[in-house]
């Protein structure tokens, strides 16, 4: 039972980034479909209605990145639950350009996307909803651009595996360098979220 929560929590986590990934996306959606043309000093409950009509899309968005702050602030807090003994790192190399690759590959050609249409809208969800199972499954939620704008790092590192793991992809916030000491907690079987070992230490410390 407890596997099964810590699976479902961790799937949860995935979810959340994912959403946090499409924040660029949903903020320009906002801008291109919000329409407060019938916003004025007189606003009736008729008037409010029709212009929840209007922006139904940026509705739906709006809703999505307020989920995925809540996600990213349970993705910050969730290193105070790691239980891994720091390791040492022996290699270290930047991926971000991978955030640019999902930028342009998945981001700038669904800004494009006509949503002229009811149907044209719901198949545009329907891509993000597919997107986001394939990245689930295939832990791909790593590219995340959104992240990289707060100020997160990739790294593909190698670290000594003395009761640590060998080598993965690391998610953290600021960036690493060979021979740093990290601290760490697994979201899936190769991408860990980290920070600088002091900085922890001296968190849980105080």
């Amino acid at each position: 039972m407890l596997k099964k929560q810590n699976e479902n929590g961790v799937t949860t986590l995935k979810l959340c980034l994912y959403l946090i990934s499409l924040w660029i996306l949903l903020f320009m959606l906002i801008v291109l479909k919000a329409d407060m043309s019938e916003i004025g000093c007189n606003m009736t409950w008729i008037v409010w209605k029709s212009v929840l009509v209007k922006n139904i899309v940026p509705c739906v968005c709006i809703i999505l990145i307020l989920l995925g702050g809540i996600g990213y602030i349970i993705f910050r807090d969730m290193l105070k639950n790691a239980k891994d003994l720091p390791v040492k790192i022996e290699q270290c190399e930047s991926i971000n350009y991978e955030n640019l690759s999902f930028l342009a590959t998945y981001i700038i050609p669904m800004v494009c996307f006509p949503m002229e249409t009811g149907r044209e809208i719901f198949v545009l969800f329907a891509v993000i909803i597919i997107i986001g199972c394939i990245f689930v499954k295939t832990n791909l939620y790593y590219t995340n651009p959104s992240l990289v704008l707060m100020g997160f790092n990739i790294y593909n590192i190698t670290c000594q595996s003395n009761g640590g793991f060998g080598q993965g992809i690391v998610i953290v916030h600021g960036k690493l360098k060979k021979d740093d000491t990290i601290k760490y907690l697994s979201l899936s079987d190769n991408v860990y979220f980290a920070r600088g070992y002091d900085y922890v230490h001296k968190r849980f410390e105080n």
